[in-house]
């Protein structure tokens, strides 16, 4: 006896390939959080505050200054002469080269100033302070 097929014993050929696409995209969210966080961490710093500040901070290449007066170049342990070859030779590419400067609010104002110098120094004019909202 032949059977005739139907449509019970058709065959699925098609992939629904969405619940793959929703896990990716969890684990993509859980990797954007958690490397926000441990970048965070690496070096502690208490920002200064403003009421006007602005709300995305331009991309540009970070220098950071703890409470010591440490520096930290992109997260990077530098000493001043290594900060300044950096910057000089960044912009030396990249005349439109930008530097977004974070020190610690405990931080005494000449450290300040001596970092903004030392952008300057690099040739940089266009820079930044990083400010958090209160």
């Amino acid at each position: 006896m032949v059977s005739l097929p139907n449509e019970e014993d058709d065959l699925i050929t098609a992939i629904n390939i969405t619940p793959l696409v929703d896990i990716f995209l969890v684990l993509l969210i859980i990797f954007m959080i958690t490397s926000t966080i441990v970048t965070q961490q690496q070096i502690p710093l208490n920002n200064p505050k403003a009421a006007h500040a602005g709300t995305k901070a331009p991309e540009a290449m970070g220098l950071t200054i703890d409470r010591n007066g440490i520096l930290y170049l992109d997260g990077k342990l530098m000493d001043s002469a290594s900060v300044f070859r950096h910057l000089k030779h960044s912009s030396s590419i990249n005349p439109e080269f930008q530097v977004l400067i974070a020190a610690d609010s405990q931080l005494t104002y000449q450290k300040v100033i001596n970092a903004i110098d030392l952008v300057r120094a690099a040739g940089i004019n266009k820079y930044a302070l990083k400010v958090v909202r209160p």
